[in-house]
């Protein structure tokens, strides 16, 4: 990990964008916050859920059934 002060940041912005491709780069800040900087791959992408990758199975039950099922556990609670 590296950590770059936001005025070297500032004056090498190249150099630590280069950095953050092969090791985890902190930018430290004059009020105390930190950063991290993080390079995106290819094949991220965003506005996707993660929930989307999981596999799905389909069932033969509704929504209504779902929702009794629910409170039934719930009751016991």
């Amino acid at each position: 990990m590296q950590e770059f002060d936001y005025n070297e940041f500032t004056q090498d912005i190249p150099k630590v964008f280069q950095t953050a491709l092969v090791d985890e780069v902190i930018i430290n800040n004059s009020d105390g916050n930190r950063y991290r900087l993080l390079p995106i791959k290819e094949n991220d992408q965003f506005g996707k859920s993660p929930l989307e990758d999981i596999p799905r199975i389909k069932l033969n039950i509704s929504t209504k059934e779902i929702v009794d099922i629910l409170r039934e556990c719930r009751t016991g609670l």
